[in-house]
């Protein structure tokens, strides 16, 4: 295996560096402000467009339709509501959608490029955390404070405090935004990694750097993903256990009901929270936000203000999905969760077909941070580099869901040569059948050559 073949692709590398850029160093032209991670976006999503066209190892599928549609709703809702205005604001959002999703998916192809992109990120947690570690401890958010010296852009930063120590920032905008991109891909990081030690290693680290964010999200995030590596661990060889997973939760879900005062997600949203008042308000922006949705179903609010009660001051919407339902209408929200859907069901098929063990963990990983990441996005908006984020994510699990013509033809003689096996044939070598001689007793062997593959929106 070359080097080149484990080098991170140079687009992923870009976006991941993108990512890490403080939104200080934002480029101003003619009033609009672009950040870094949307101006790399802006720069790699035409070539990447044009890689998926013109490669003929890829094809466009039905999950990546339902993206693009998405970015188009997402424009023109903005844009009927409030012109120009939500032009600029519509288009911010649909760049950083289609753009961490398309160039995730156009530019890694490969078990190889994933994990060396894979690699890429660790070591951007890495450097993330050594950012967060003195801002934690001093009380201090260093790099804002400079950075807006310099520059003169003044991020709206506070200094908050969680068990004696202080919420780090980092090089993000937001300390939950920080806690989330160290944890979002940590079962996928724990299946990508071939080595016990090194899985060991990687898990400590994100761990230590999530808690450096002091929020409950990330942390819960974390931990659904923990709770699932751990399950997936213990029912490993029992038969239906996907039925019996449904049916412990939901009997957890009907006791938990019985014996508290409370219904489950109050208990979950209030209970298991570093702030349950945190936890309680996040609740009461779910009740009145589905007020604004039922109000205006088909394209929802745009930019105006919700409607909510006096005393909730603040007009954040800490909440992904019903940002999205609120602010760009039903047909917005059925168009994404139809897309996670058909990629998630594409990656779950060929998981189970693919012959290489390896991609079939992978494929499990990608998926339990998918589910910790939707889950937590009921709780977080994504806004910002991790708006971009979740979608990169989702990008990288293209690969899978629509592989390339190589590993298709490879996939189907291992299915071949796996199914000879089984009936101890393609063990041995066939033997030669000359004119007028019976067939041999064990039957024809096959080759692998005849084998059967914080807030509710920012600003633009």
């Amino acid at each position: 295996m070359s080097a080149k073949s484990l080098a991170v692709p140079l687009p992923i590398a870009l976006v991941i560096v993108s990512f890490l850029c403080p939104t200080e160093f934002s480029l101003y032209i003619g009033g609009l402000r672009l950040p870094p991670h949307r101006l790399a976006l802006l720069l790699l999503l035409p070539i990447a467009i044009a890689k998926m066209v013109t490669n003929r190892d890829q094809r466009f599928r039905i999950f990546d339709v339902f993206i693009i549609l998405y970015g188009a709703w997402t424009i023109g809702v903005y844009t009927s509501h409030t012109g120009r205005d939500g032009f600029v604001y519509g288009g911010s959002l649909a760049l950083e959608a289609l753009g961490g999703y398309f160039v995730a998916r156009a530019f890694v192809r490969t078990t190889e490029q994933l994990r060396a992109s894979l690699k890429g990120v660790m070591t951007g947690i890495l450097l993330a955390a050594l950012i967060a570690l003195p801002e934690s401890l001093s009380g201090r958010l260093f790099t804002h404070e400079f950075l807006s010296q310099v520059t003169g852009y003044l991020h709206p930063v506070s200094i908050e405090t969680r068990l004696g120590l202080t919420r780090a920032y980092g090089t993000f905008d937001h300390p939950i935004h920080y806690g989330t991109f160290c944890a979002a891909l940590f079962a996928l990081f724990w299946y990508a990694e071939r080595r016990v030690t090194s899985r060991r290693f990687k898990a400590g680290t994100l761990g230590f750097a999530t808690f450096l964010g002091l929020s409950s999200a990330p942390m819960l995030c974390l931990g659904l993903q923990g709770g699932m590596l751990v399950w997936d661990r213990v029912t490993r060889g029992i038969a239906a256990r996907g039925a019996l997973t449904v049916a412990g939760i939901a009997g957890l879900y009907i006791g938990m009901s019985l014996v508290s005062n409370r219904t489950p997600i109050e208990f979950i949203a209030t209970g298991m929270t570093l702030d349950p008042w945190t936890g309680f308000y996040r609740l009461q922006i779910w009740t009145h936000g589905l007020e604004n949705v039922w109000a205006n179903p088909w394209t929802g609010i745009g930019l105006d203000d919700w409607q909510r009660p006096w005393w909730m001051v603040s007009d954040t919407v800490d909440a992904f999905w019903l940002v999205i339902t609120m602010r760009q209408g039903i047909p917005a929200f059925i168009l994404l969760a139809l897309a996670i859907a058909l990629l998630a069901r594409a990656v779950m098929t060929r998981r189970y077909r693919h012959a290489d063990r390896h991609v079939r963990q992978i494929a499990l990983g990608w998926m339990m941070s998918l589910i910790a990441l939707s889950l937590v996005g009921a709780t977080v908006h994504y806004w910002n580099v991790l708006h971009a984020y979740y979608f990169f994510f989702l990008g990288l699990g293209g690969w899978i869901a629509d592989p390339a013509r190589a590993q298709l033809a490879s996939f189907k003689t291992g299915v071949a040569v796996g199914a000879v096996s089984a009936n101890g044939l393609a063990s041995k070598t066939p033997e030669p059948i000359s004119p007028g001689r019976p067939y041999p007793a064990r039957g024809f062997g096959q080759t692998s050559a005849g084998g059967y593959a914080g807030r509710p929106y920012a600003p633009a």
